[in-house]
């Protein structure tokens, strides 16, 4: 393994491991995940999905103002794994007063707006590198299913949020229709993933960590048809073709939003 295999968005390249389902609590999780030490892979890991974060910022903030709803406080928000600090700037324009973002990987945060680097953290989440009963609005977009111990993760998220403050996340539905339809050939199937989760799989595990008023719900993405295009798991020789082309260039700057197979989960702190 390396950290350009953890690389976010890369390629997709059709590695991974088993998948197996607990035949109790219905979750699928990579079979063995790897016995690697995950830090070291995400601290080296690049930050190569420039193109795309404006999508990103348009996607996350409306998963954001929709698990809210309306009326509710944006004093203090932090967010687990975001790049280069894109959604930051997005929860700055949006109204959030304190933002503090936590990422791994140094390159990423090298490459943060001027405004944004001094607020993140160069680490993975753990327990107390966030102050108890600090923020209101907890963000994690995209992560979750790639952590080896996404429970001891949540609490350390659940910990750092004050009473009756929000946590969100977002992942991957292997239940949706491109993962069904798709199966193996689906690039959610990828060794990054440890875990796949879907409505009901990721609602419990919130509530294992002690959150209620839990609640899940489909989204779109903004994306560039030249990264669809990527995530197409057929004819490689011809989608590198045109993604190495000059018609990669006006692909990239046509932009739709998409329903590609993800869910946001909301929980709140009691």
């Amino acid at each position: 393994m390396s950290s350009e295999i953890f690389s976010a968005r890369r390629f997709p390249d059709r590695r991974y491991n088993q998948w197996v389902r607990c035949n109790e609590c219905k979750l699928l999780r990579s079979d063995p995940i790897e016995d690697i030490d995950f830090e070291v892979l995400y601290v080296n890991s690049k930050f190569n999905y420039q193109s795309e974060t404006n999508g990103l910022k348009k996607t996350y903030i409306q998963i954001v103002d929709r698990a809210l709803g309306e009326n509710y406080q944006k004093n203090s928000l932090f967010e687990v794994g975001g790049g280069n600090g894109f959604f930051l700037e997005a929860a700055k324009d949006f109204g959030f007063k304190k933002i503090t973002g936590i990422e791994p990987s140094k390159k990423a945060i090298e490459e943060a707006r001027y405004d944004i680097k001094p607020r993140m953290i160069a680490s993975m989440m753990h327990a107390n590198i966030l102050k108890s009963k600090t923020y209101q609005v907890g963000v994690m977009f995209h992560v979750l299913d790639h952590l080896p111990d996404p429970v001891t993760t949540l609490h350390a998220c659940y910990d750092a949020l004050e009473s009756n403050g929000k946590f969100i996340v977002a992942v991957h539905n292997e239940m949706s229709w491109s993962a069904r339809l798709l199966g193996k050939k689906s690039p959610i199937i990828d060794v990054e993933h440890t875990y796949l989760f879907n409505k009901k799989t990721a609602e419990a595990l919130f509530r294992k960590v002690g959150f209620i008023n839990v609640k899940s719900q489909s989204y779109s993405n903004f994306y560039s048809l030249s990264y669809i295009l990527q995530l197409i798991p057929f004819f490689k020789t011809f989608r590198k073709w045109i993604l190495q082309s000059r018609f990669n260039y006006i692909l990239a700057r046509m932009r739709i939003s998409a329903p590609l197979g993800n869910i946001w989960v909301c929980g709140t702190k009691p």
